[in-house]
């Protein structure tokens, strides 16, 4: 009986497995994986979870002569693109975790996945993040803007309900309230709206 062993070990989204033939690196997702294995080819795994489908694509290794040895064929560009997403979308999701770019950089250095092209999909998750959280920001400023000026709107036509002129209530928001001028418009617009609705 022949001899085997075989260990496998994980650091976020890369497993790297050490056996009697080699070292073989890995990184993925749930359904979709790139490993470059011991012997220097690429394989590509896609599937479907639950489906049972599978798809699987390895990279050649031809054979050279011994009098003209060579480096091992590197990953191609389908390879690549494949790698590059599955790692972009597990920096985001361990970004989101509370990692940082350096630390996934340091692990696919580690690695031995370091491609300009791997290591670009982390910073594309860091900078995809920090422009989430900008929206986020604007898009909060946006809703706090329009209910405060909701809020000031309902006040307007309660005070156009009792019979106050209507330049009177715009001076109102402006001296009380401090509400500039373009907003004013939009509050005494809506008020009407509102007041008249009432009527």
């Amino acid at each position: 009986m022949g001899f085997s062993y075989r260990k496998t070990f994980k650091a976020g989204p890369i497993r790297i497995s050490a056996s009697k033939s080699g070292i073989s690196y890995s990184a993925g997702v749930k359904g979709a994986r790139v490993t470059k294995r011991a012997d220097g080819r690429v394989q590509t795994t896609l599937s479907v979870p639950g489906s049972g489908l599978r798809y699987t694509e390895t990279s050649s290794n031809r054979a050279r002569p011994v009098a003209e040895p060579s480096a091992p064929a590197g990953p191609t560009a389908a390879d690549l693109r494949a790698a590059y997403q599955q790692i972009y979308t597990a920096a985001v999701r361990q970004l989101r975790d509370g990692g940082s770019g350096a630390e996934i950089r340091g692990q696919l250095h580690n690695q031995g996945l370091a491609h300009p092209q791997l290591l670009k999909a982390v910073t594309d998750a860091e900078r995809y993040l920090t422009d989430e959280a900008k929206r986020q920001a604007k898009q909060q400023a946006k809703d706090s803007r329009e209910v405060r000026l909701n809020a000031l709107a309902v006040e307007a036509a309660e005070a156009l309900g009792t019979g106050m002129a209507s330049h009177l209530v715009d001076r109102w928001l402006k001296k009380e309230r401090g509400v500039g001028f373009l907003e004013r418009g939009e509050v005494m617009g809506r008020a009407k709206k509102i007041h008249k609705g009432k009527a």
